[in-house]
C-alpha cells in the first residue's frame, strides 16, 4: 500500500473517532521491551500530531522502560544484527520518549508497581510527569473521550 493511502487512512481513522467523541488516547504499557516500546511510542506521538490528547501509563515491566538501566536492556530483545538496523531508522528509546515528552504526550508511572520493584521516583527517568495509582489511571481510561489500548 501505498505511504500516502496509509497516512490518509490513518488520518480517517482519527477524524471518525473525534466524531465519535474520542480525542484522547491511553496507552497501557506494561511489557519492558522494546519491541512494545516502539509501538506504544509510535502511537502515542502520532495521537499527540493528529491533535489528541495522549497518555503512556507504565505499568509492571513497562516501568523498565522508565528507568536508565531498564532503557538499555530494552533493545535485548532484538537479534543483534536487528538491533543495528533498528538504530539506523529509529531513534534510541530515550531519544524517542523525550521527543513524545516534547510533543505533549503524558508520562505516567504507576505507583504500585514502583513500591513492588522498590522503585522511587528518583530512579526513574526525567520524561516522567507523574506517579499515579490504579484509581487515577481508571479515571483517564473511563473518560467518554479517551481511547484505551494494553500494549
Amino acid at each position: 500500500m501505498p505511504e500516502g493511502a496509509t497516512a490518509a487512512h490513518a488520518t480517517e481513522s482519527i477524524e471518525r473517532a473525534k466524531k465519535d467523541g474520542k480525542t484522547s488516547l491511553i496507552l497501557v504499557v506494561s511489557k519492558g521491551g522494546a519491541d512494545m516500546a516502539y509501538p506504544s511510542l509510535i502511537l502515542a506521538t502520532t495521537a499527540r500530531a493528529l491533535g489528541m490528547e495522549s497518555h503512556m501509563y507504565f505499568t509492571f515491566w513497562g516501568m523498565q522502560l522508565l528507568t536508565t538501566e531498564g532503557r538499555k536492556k530494552a533493545m535485548d530483545v532484538f537479534p543483534p544484527e536487528l538491533q543495528k538496523k533498528i538504530a539506523e531508522k529509529f531513534p534510541s528509546l530515550e531519544q524517542f520518549m523525550q521527543s513524545a515528552k516534547s510533543a505533549g504526550v503524558r508520562i505516567h508511572a504507576c505507583s504500585p508497581t514502583m513500591d513492588m520493584f522498590g522503585l522511587t521516583k528518583e530512579s526513574l527517568v526525567g520524561e516522567v510527569d507523574d506517579v499515579i495509582g490504579a484509581s487515577t489511571y481508571l479515571e483517564l481510561a473511563s473518560r467518554a473521550d479517551a481511547m484505551t489500548l494494553f500494549i
